[in-house]
């Protein structure tokens, strides 16, 4: 029996422009073509390292990024890199770090599907994604892009946005 190919991700130009209204305090954006992901890198450079946000897709699996489902998928993360580096160490690792006390609060006060995953040992530390396959085909870039809206809607009230780019 022949496989089937996973759907590929919605043709998105609105996403960047979507993405840059939740994340004003990032001016600095990339397109992100590599590595499975499709979508926009929101980055501050802190020294040697950098913060922010990745907003799009994810069309194949990925060792970095640890997801269960299969792709394509949505995924909105916040992510520190390098993985071993200081600044990943004071935002992520520790229990009164940024990231695990926004990710307290957003678990505390979200209760849709999908919730939000803290990662430590990653540079994509958290996350949160859908596959396509979750919508109808026939509204996936409807539901897509509230996905998107809801996520990021979320991030910025949690004030995980703005502390992160005040470092």
């Amino acid at each position: 029996m022949p496989r089937r190919s996973a759907p590929p991700p919605p043709r998105a130009p609105w996403l960047r422009e979507l993405a840059a209204g939740y994340l004003t305090e990032f001016p600095r954006v990339s397109a992100e073509r590599r590595g499975g992901l499709r979508g926009f890198r929101f980055t501050r450079r802190v020294g040697r390292s950098r913060a922010g946000f990745f907003v799009g897709f994810l069309t194949r699996r990925s060792r970095d990024l640890p997801f269960a489902l299969g792709p394509p998928e949505c995924a909105v993360f916040a992510f520190v890199e390098p993985l071993r580096g200081s600044l990943h160490a004071r935002l992520v690792r520790s229990a009164d770090a940024l990231f695990p006390v926004s990710y307290g609060f957003i678990t505390k006060y979200t209760a849709r599907q999908p919730r939000f995953e803290l990662h430590e040992e990653r540079s994509a530390a958290l996350i949160r994604h859908v596959p396509l396959r979750a919508f109808p085909p026939g509204a996936r870039e409807k539901h897509a892009r509230n996905f998107f809206m809801e996520t990021l809607a979320i991030l910025q009230r949690s004030a995980l946005v703005e502390r992160l780019a005040r470092l």
